[in-house]
């Protein structure tokens, strides 16, 4: 099982890497493709963010 810091550090692995696949490429070639991660690793890392709940509980153990 990942724990919430392991989650956190996938979503923003996942959205960097994107991101870099967007701003290197040029207009002609950018993809709905790396949009689209980079969109899904944005909403996972507010979702993760917004999870309080299980960080505490994380903490207390």
């Amino acid at each position: 099982m990942l724990t919430h810091l392991d989650r956190l550090t996938i979503y923003s692995v996942l959205c960097f890497i994107t991101f870099c696949s967007l701003v290197l490429r040029g207009p002609a070639d950018a993809s709905l493709f790396a949009l689209g991660g980079v969109i899904a690793a944005a909403l996972g890392l507010w979702f993760e963010l917004m999870n309080t709940s299980e960080l505490e509980e994380e903490e207390l153990k």
